[in-house]
């Protein structure tokens, strides 16, 4: 292993991009103190270096701080290359029931099932199981909403999402 205090700034860069790339969920400065065997200062300067290479119009990742820090791909992107990630396992019927439960949220679901059709019952009951929605009791139905676990595996907060939306 290199020793930190002998690598350069952009040998420091390169491994906290590293880092940032192959995490599945976002992580924290103390991750990464942990990880990199840096401070905590020394690597808030190297992410807003990291952060600044990553503005310009030629990048097509950008370094998202949604529930910890990871990189993520900028939001005119996406339709391009949706397909390669993780949620292309999931069916267009489920990604609508998402998509109608974020931008209406909390919604409930008889208004999704008059919607949209029984099938959502099986969605939801996914969507729940995946981590994406939480549910709770209100009157004879129930009200969903989305999680945390939603905004860091999309990569986006709930409010950029409804935006793209309107």
């Amino acid at each position: 292993m290199i020793k930190m205090e002998k690598q350069n700034t952009e040998t420091k860069i390169a491994l906290l991009e590293a880092a940032l790339f192959m995490t599945e969920k976002p992580l924290h400065l103390y991750e990464l103190k942990g990880i990199l065997k840096m401070k905590e200062d020394e690597i808030k300067i190297l992410l807003n270096k990291l952060k600044e290479r990553y503005q310009k119009n030629e990048s097509g990742i950008e370094l998202s701080e949604i529930g910890g820090l990871r990189l993520t791909v900028k939001p005119e992107y996406i339709d391009k290359v949706s397909k390669l990630t993780r949620h292309a396992d999931m069916s267009r019927g489920l990604l609508r029931v998402l998509s109608v439960i974020t931008r209406y949220e909390p919604v409930t679901q008889s208004d999704l099932v008059k919607v949209l059709g029984n099938r959502v019952y099986e969605y939801i009951k996914e969507l729940e199981e995946r981590g994406f929605v939480k549910t709770e009791k209100h009157s004879r139905t129930k009200k969903i909403s989305t999680t945390k676990l939603f905004e860091e595996y999309f990569g986006a907060k709930k409010e950029d999402i409804k935006n793209l939306a309107k």
